[in-house]
């Protein structure tokens, strides 16, 4: 049989040593021979049996007695060199059936050893063989998937004890059922231990069948070939009527083939090719341990991999964290994430989110050439810790060709076809095909830069998503899954160094705003004081000035005769007139002035002011534009307190152009905190204010002319405060606009009062 011994060659092939030992032919010479002779002696058997029946049965009787008491020695003696027991139990199993079959033998019908009813003692002797026969074979495939640790002595002792019960339950007890009825043949009993042992039996081939990997081939199909006889022997035994009938012949000479094929394959196991035997669970074992340590060190260049990403992101948490300005970390991350000693991506890009216009907007893209500008390849170790973020190397990266092509991308966040859309609203990291795939407006971007394998994840902060991380690994291969959850872990890093940069700028922003506060009440405490103190003062002075402008005016009536003495006077009146009206704005600013409010008509203040100026106006040369959109015939307010503002900025607005120019006065609905408000702007031509004055022009006594005490303004700015409108100053090189935005109606309490 060349094709078994080339089953067997590469069945050894684990071992290479045994590899080499040449296969002994003569293991299936004897095979053959036994089956030669096995075959060559039904005719004969059958002539014997016709001759005299009872020395055909006891000589195959006999003859699998011998055999089975064979396969036990072989079995026995050979236990300690096999680790699986399957062939241990299998021969203790045939052995101990054979000593009952030695019994059957002398109490079948004829042999006169045993007193009493022959036949029936006889077939109780045989389906006890039976039962332990298909035990044995059960039992040993059993064994293949369950390993049990029992030493052959174990195993020998508790066979040993099922046959003493069984043996002594049919003689002397007689307690076992009966098998055979005189004229009435088998009983029921009889059959149903038969059927009983074959479905022991197919199950045992069902077993040995499934745990076909852990025994030879050739073992495979002898064991199957004696289960296929023992199956046919017992559907023989379950049809005769007469133990001297055919089907009792046919089933005794297939129980002697079952015997002759498990003896076949222990003598071809372990006596004529014993190494294939001895060392195939050395062989299966070796190979076992090989796949244990190939999954071991897959695990320990796994574990490698991991020690070295985690390795990789406490390197890069350093100069992450320790970097606070948010436009140079940005830069930091995507170059950790590209440099060659970083995350060794090929390019990197940073997109934020603009909810107001649902889009993804590209912000910095980084390749790995780039990286080198702020990670040099050189650099390792604590060198990392002061990466070169200065404005000149941004600068670098910025002007890439790459960054160019990513500032410009623009993705609408409702496409269903948008992986990075996809990540941002599951907050998880989503794998992208390479440059080509079919996916609509997705695709234009990828096919624009030219990306490869790709994939992106969210940078998530605590509360909110800061912007989605796209990275680009080299080659063509599919994102390798270790590599996005070494992307996962750096994206959580890079999120939270820029939630903590936020919260750096938000809180500087918010020490800088309470800096000014505190500023503006130190300041306003000051102005407080002052104003106190100058309202002490213009009361003070303006009872003399009262008696001063007093008699200087009665000065200007009398006719002197003296030109000078009466332009004096007129000089003396004018400026008391013009320190009367500086000493009533400081005592208006000084007192809380209280709100009166009515119905007010906004158009005819502005109407009533503009012609109180307009002399003023014609003689500076100053053109008028009045704008009156769609306006509301009348609001709630101060109508004296509102027509002071409007004459204030139209005093501030005539002053600032004394050379002429134009004055637009622009009137119009508009809302206010969501509310309907009326909106006044007052824009002149005087050339603009200087950007030093522009933060001063509402406080208190500021003033950048001679004239004036600095309070129009002021006042001004309180007023509309009081009315809880708002007043804007929008400057330009052509001038300054002043937008006054005033409630059409107050809010609830204020109304009441």
């Amino acid at each position: 049989m060349p094709d078994q011994a080339n089953t067997s060659q590469s069945e050894l092939t684990p071992l290479n040593h045994l590899s080499q030992i040449p296969k002994d032919s003569s293991a299936f010479r004897i095979t053959k021979i036994w089956w030669a002779v096995a075959v060559c002696s039904v005719p004969l058997f059958y002539l014997l049996s016709n001759f005299n029946y009872l020395l055909y049965h006891g000589t195959v009787e006999m003859a699998s007695i011998a055999l089975a008491t064979a396969v036990f020695l072989v079995a026995w003696n050979t236990r300690k060199l096999v680790e699986s027991p399957a062939l241990l139990i299998l021969a203790i199993g045939l052995f101990c059936a054979s000593l009952v079959d030695l019994m059957h033998t002398m109490a079948y019908k004829g042999m006169g050893v045993f007193p009493g009813d022959e036949t029936n003692l006889s077939i109780q002797f045989w389906v006890v063989a039976r039962i332990l026969s298909a035990g044995g074979f059960f039992l040993a495939a059993l064994s293949q998937t369950f390993r049990w640790e029992m030493r052959g002595w174990a195993w020998l002792a508790s066979f040993w004890a099922a046959l003493l019960v069984l043996v002594v339950a049919v003689w002397p007890l007689e307690v076992f059922p009966d098998c055979y009825i005189d004229g009435e043949g088998l009983t029921p009993f009889k059959v149903v231990s038969e059927y009983l042992v074959i479905v022991i039996m197919a199950a045992s081939a069902l077993l040995f069948w499934s745990c076909r990997l852990l025994l030879s081939p050739s073992l495979v199909r002898f064991l199957l070939v004696a289960i296929l006889f023992n199956v046919l022997a017992e559907f023989s035994f379950t049809l005769y009527q007469d133990v001297y009938g055919f089907y009792n012949f046919l089933g005794h000479l297939l129980k002697l083939a079952a015997v002759v094929a498990v003896f076949a394959v222990l003598v071809r196991e372990t006596l004529s090719d014993p190494y294939h035997t001895l060392f195939r669970e050395l062989s299966l074992s070796k190979e076992k341990v090989e796949r244990e340590l190939d999954r071991r060190r897959r695990s320990e260049v796994e574990k490698e991999a991991v020690n070295r990403e985690l390795a990789l992101l406490y390197r890069v948490s350093r100069p992450l964290h320790s970097t606070m300005q948010l436009d140079s970390l940005s830069h930091l991350i995507l170059s950790l994430a590209t440099a060659a000693a970083g995350g060794g991506f090929r390019r990197a890009m940073f997109f934020t989110v603009n909810m107001r216009s649902q889009v993804l907007q590209g912000m910095l893209g980084v390749n790995r050439d780039a990286s080198e500008q702020v990670l040099p390849r050189q650099q390792v170790g604590s060198e990392w810790d002061a990466p070169r973020l200065d404005q000149a190397t941004l600068e670098t990266q910025r002007f890439t060709e790459f960054n160019r092509a990513v500032v410009k991308v623009r993705l609408p966040l409702d496409t269903d076809d948008n992986p990075l859309a996809k990540c941002f609203f599951t907050c998880r990291p989503v794998v992208f095909p390479v440059a080509g795939a079919a996916l609509s407006q997705f695709s234009k971007m990828v096919e624009d830069l030219r990306l490869g394998p790709s994939a992106c994840t969210p940078l998530c902060g605590h509360k909110e998503i800061l912007g989605v991380l796209v990275v680009e690994t080299d080659g063509s291969e599919p994102f390798p899954p270790s590599r996005l959850q070494f992307l996962e872990m750096f994206a959580r890093q890079a999120a939270d160094s820029l939630e903590n940069a936020q919260l750096l700028h938000r809180l500087e922003h918010a020490h800088d705003e309470l800096r000014d506060v505190q500023e503006r009440l130190i300041e306003n405490e000051k102005l407080s004081v002052l104003g106190e103190m100058a309202a002490q003062v213009a009361h003070e002075l303006k009872n003399p000035l009262v008696s001063i402008g007093g008699f200087a005016q009665r000065l200007t009536r009398i006719d002197s005769g003296n030109d000078k003495v009466h332009d004096y006077a007129a000089i003396i009146a004018k400026e008391v007139r013009r320190l009367e009206e500086m000493l009533g704005n400081i005592l208006a600013f000084s007192k809380k002035q209280l709100i009166c409010f009515e119905e007010c008509n906004i158009a005819a203040l502005v109407a009533e002011v503009i012609e109180l100026e307009m002399e003023n106006f014609r003689r500076q040369e100053i053109e008028i534009h009045v704008e009156a959109g769609t306006v509301s015939e009348s609001m709630t307010g101060d109508c004296r307190q509102i027509r002071q503002v409007l004459h204030n900025l139209l005093i501030n607005a005539r002053q600032v152009m004394p050379r002429g120019g134009e004055l637009f006065v622009r009137i119009y609905t508009s809302l206010l905190r969501g509310d309907q408000a009326v909106s006044i702007e007052i824009e002149d031509t005087g050339g603009g204010i200087p950007a030093e004055i522009l933060r001063n022009i509402f406080n208190p006594f500021f003033s950048t002319r001679s004239k004036g005490a600095g309070l129009g303004l002021s006042i001004s700015h309180r007023i509309v405060a009081h009315h809880h409108g708002e007043i804007e100053v929008v400057n330009s090189e052509r001038g300054a606009r002043f937008i006054v935005r005033l409630p059409v109606r107050p809010p609830a309490p204020v109304a009441n009062h």
